[in-house]
């Protein structure tokens, strides 16, 4: 009897952390498993995770994928990205320079 409510309980930590997660911008499976194999710290670390969603993003010039500022590689074409390149800093944005 008490076997099934370990699983029930580790099923409902895992649930909710998913959600959490979920909300953070993360991926529902991986912190709905890492809130079931470790309940309460599971749920806490997903609790205070960081939110995915407010970290600053930039377009591939190739493809205009929506990449994170911090990623090399664009992950659809394989685009190498410069670490300074911002939409802002990009010629296409502000036109040709003059002369």
């Amino acid at each position: 009897m008490a076997g099934g409510a370990i699983i029930v309980i580790a099923f409902f930590f895992g649930l909710a952390g998913g959600v959490v997660g979920r909300l953070k911008g993360s991926s529902f499976l991986i912190w709905f498993l890492i809130s079931a194999c470790i309940p309460f710290f599971g749920l806490a670390a997903a609790v205070l995770y960081r939110y995915e969603s407010l970290e600053p993003e930039k377009h591939c010039p190739r493809c205009g994928k929506t990449v994170k500022l911090y990623e090399a590689l664009c992950t659809r074409c394989g685009t190498e990205l410069n670490p300074g390149y911002t939409e802002e800093s990009s010629p296409a944005v502000h036109g040709p320079e003059p002369a």
